[in-house]
């Protein structure tokens, strides 16, 4: 299977928000942020054909992507399916408050699968989530999801998770189930120079907490779809995580941003890791840079290879890492949840089952 994932960013760092947490502002601030033109989309799409993938998933981020209106959307999709005849999903991640009629239509006719950005009810998500004029934004990420819901749209709950929201999550998940929002991403918030980082002692509080909300509610037959504890138990049944920042090594996509530049991963947009651009031409090949970004992830310390819940964890993305890229700064924080939680995702997998990848 030739597969190809690209993340892409066809409104490069523009947005419509200021939230305070936001890892990509300081390095888009220091370029010329545009709307991607057709002549780049066009480029983009005919690269892709010729690398002849057997599959190719989008995901379109940013910034904010509503940003590049319907007609950008419409004409991409249009042409990819002109061109490349390989099967072609969607995703976009959005604040949703550019969601109306006309994109929620879209969303569902290329049948989209869209994560709405929402941290929890009005004081969790007001804290570090708000528009350009200071305004809080939930009324409007309500009705996003509202109109997505009426247009058959499938989407998730992206959720940001510092030591403040880690402290709120129960009232967060009771807020979300309230709303029937069943499928659950929550991310750990690290210092780009917001001023704002979740702690290990804060992520172990989480995990735990977020843990026991989840499994209550699934011995109660109320199954809430968590990215990462569905990852967990699908490796103990086996499975290959599908979380990237589960796989222990990069180089899984490719960023595209709104010029045409290629970076090796969201978080690391910077020109210093910049690995091409789609003008090259072979553009989704491995090269030098690439290749060093992916190596420099396999750099785990061997005594974090030789921890039993290394199969789980595999020295988790390398965002977290710290001391050479060698160790995870929350180390303590996973080691302390297994412990706690392993047991009941070790049932729950062999009901489902599932393999123990510790056994022998």
């Amino acid at each position: 299977m030739r597969n190809l994932t690209l993340l892409i960013k066809p409104a490069a760092g523009l947005c419509n928000m200021r939230c305070r947490y936001c890892f990509y502002q300081a390095t888009s601030a220091e370029r010329e942020n545009r709307i991607m033109t057709r002549q780049t989309a066009d480029e983009l799409i005919r690269k892709i054909k010729a690398y002849r993938p057997s599959r190719v998933s989008v995901l379109f981020q940013g910034g904010e992507p509503t940003l590049a209106g319907t007609d950008f959307y419409r004409y991409f999709t249009r042409r990819m399916k002109e061109s490349v005849p390989a099967p072609v999903t969607y995703g976009l991640q959005t604040n949703g408050l550019l969601i109306d009629d006309a994109f929620a239509e879209l969303f569902r006719e290329q049948g989209f699968l869209v994560g709405l950005s929402l941290d929890g009810a009005k004081r969790t998500n007001d804290r570090y989530r708000r528009d350009g004029g200071g305004e809080g934004v939930l009324p409007r990420v309500l009705e996003a999801a509202a109109l997505l819901r009426g247009h058959g749209v499938d989407f998730n709950i992206l959720s940001v998770v510092d030591d403040e929201n880690a402290r709120e999550i129960e009232a967060t998940w009771r807020f979300f189930k309230k709303h029937g929002f069943r499928f659950l991403q929550f991310i750990p918030c690290l210092d780009e120079g917001s001023g704002i980082s979740l702690s290990p002692e804060g992520y172990e509080r989480f995990l735990k907490q977020s843990f026991d909300l989840w499994y209550g509610d699934y011995l109660r037959g109320d199954y809430i779809s968590v990215r990462h504890i569905d990852n967990y138990i699908g490796v103990l049944m086996g499975r290959p995580p599908e979380n990237c920042a589960m796989g222990g090594v990069c180089g899984g996509y490719f960023v595209v941003e709104a010029n045409g530049d290629l970076y090796p991963c969201d978080f690391y947009c910077r020109d210093d890791y910049r690995i091409g651009a789609v003008a090259d031409a072979e553009p989704f090949a491995i090269n030098n840079e690439h290749r060093a970004f992916i190596d420099q992830s396999r750099l785990i310390h061997d005594r974090c290879r030789g921890c039993r819940y290394y199969p789980l964890c595999r020295g988790g993305c390398r965002r977290d890492r710290i001391n050479g890229l060698t160790e995870n700064r929350y180390c303590g924080a996973y080691t302390r949840f297994f412990d706690y939680a392993i047991g009941r995702m070790e049932r729950i997998a062999g009901f489902l089952g599932g393999t123990d990848p510790f056994a022998g």
